[in-house]
């Protein structure tokens, strides 16, 4: 176990941060009216899949829990149901509709995070110990 020091202390802040402000922000790009068609570069599937590793990769970071298998169930109970929420509720903006494919693409994008996580902990980890 790590010492707490100001350093880390403010790290996880930030990350708090980071996750509101993000959070906010799909909040906002799924729930705001779509705009009429314009060429897009990225498919919906890939917007959805790109915004939820994104989601996954903060919460990854502002969570902790002692055995990792918990830690990582619960960033994903909690993306997918809001995911899920996301999906039913856009059905109320005009322009929107609810998409099962989009919510597998949001779990699509959280488990790459988890995963993505998972390496880069245990490298950092590892590299820390000097092994």
């Amino acid at each position: 176990m790590h010492p707490v020091t100001k350093i880390s202390i403010f790290g996880v802040r930030l990350g708090v941060i980071a996750l509101i402000v993000y959070w906010i922000v799909i909040f906002l790009g799924t729930h705001l009216p779509k705009p009429p068609n314009i060429a897009a570069s990225l498919g919906d599937k890939s917007k959805h899949t790109i915004a939820y590793f994104g989601l996954g990769l903060l919460l990854c970071y502002v969570t902790n829990h002692p055995r990792t298998w918990q830690r990582f169930l619960s960033v994903a109970a909690i993306a997918l149901t809001y995911g899920a929420i996301d999906e039913l509720t856009q059905q109320l903006v005009p322009g929107r509709h609810a998409d099962v494919m989009d919510w597998v693409a949001d779990a699509v994008g959280v488990t790459l995070a988890i995963a993505v996580y998972s390496v880069a902990r245990h490298w950092y980890r590892k590299r820390q110990r000097g092994l």
